[in-house]
């Protein structure tokens, strides 16, 4: 049975008889990890009042070979993000966040750029309230670059080309989450010969999320030049998740309430 050491974060926790909990974290070396924390409640724990949703931690368990689930030693707090449960908004985006990690993060697989993306993203839940709805836009377009699943927001993802403005619908470029994002009016039109479902964006919230992705500034700044206002970073969550979630073919529960009311970026009926 061998002994390991990892920086982590608390996916989800569950409780195993009266003072026990079993613990899911995320680890950059070891991907997630499976927990059994004997004695959590006791104040006499090694790890009392350690295993807090948000924190990133120091934790030490012993695992065997043949056991999913390992048994955690000791533990200490790294960094603490108490902040996040003081805002509503904030501490459901993250929230939002452990439940997408824990859908996507594999047992025994290091997962260090997606560990630093999500300290990074809590980080600023922690520290830059009112601006909720862009850190987990930011987030969840970080997420779906470290699965392969980014999607396509200036050129083409079929041909790699220019995908300008729709010459019907101006202001709005041609979208299918199946082929990969962002498509030319050539290739939107070989994507519905191939029954691919074809729809548009605004070019304006297409041009938010890449600056969300791209740009620091824009996570966190008011309305401006470099930044994003709120209402702005709502309609790139909106489109942004309901492309993840068609990745994922499921729908997590952190989403269901956003994204209940009709798509946000739809085009604007006519009467």
């Amino acid at each position: 049975m061998g002994v390991q050491r990892d920086r982590a974060l608390v996916l989800s926790r569950h409780p195993f008889g009266e003072s026990s909990l079993v613990v899911h974290v995320l680890t950059p070396g070891s991907g997630r990890v499976s927990l059994l924390a004997k004695g959590a409640y006791r104040t006499t724990s090694r790890y009392f009042a350690v295993l807090d949703l948000f924190d990133t931690l120091e934790l030490e368990w012993s695992a065997a070979p043949a056991h999913e689930l390992g048994t955690l030693r000791q533990g200490r707090l790294d960094v603490r993000r108490a902040r996040i449960c003081t805002e509503l908004a904030s501490y459901r985006a993250a929230l939002a966040l452990l439940e997408l990690l824990e859908l996507v993060v594999r047992h025994e697989a290091p997962e260090a750029r997606l560990f630093a993306a999500s300290e990074a993203a809590l980080d600023r839940l922690a520290t830059e309230p009112g601006r909720a709805d862009a850190h987990l836009a930011a987030f969840e377009l970080e997420l779906l670059e470290a699965l392969g699943l980014a999607p396509a927001l200036l050129e083409c993802a079929a041909c790699g080309r220019a995908a300008p403005a729709l010459r019907n619908a101006p202001g709005r470029a041609a979208f299918s989450a199946g082929a990969g994002g962002r498509l030319c009016p050539e290739c939107a039109r070989e994507a519905r010969r191939a029954g691919r479902r074809v729809g548009t964006l605004p070019v304006a919230v297409l041009d938010d999320a890449r600056a969300l992705w791209q740009d620091r500034a824009a996570r966190s700044r008011s309305d401006g030049p470099d930044g994003l206002s709120a209402p702005r970073a709502v309609l790139v969550r909106d489109f942004v998740e309901r492309f993840l979630d068609y990745h994922l073919e499921t729908r997590p529960k952190s989403h269901r309430a956003f994204l209940s009311v009709p798509n946000r970026n739809a085009p604007a009926s006519t009467p």
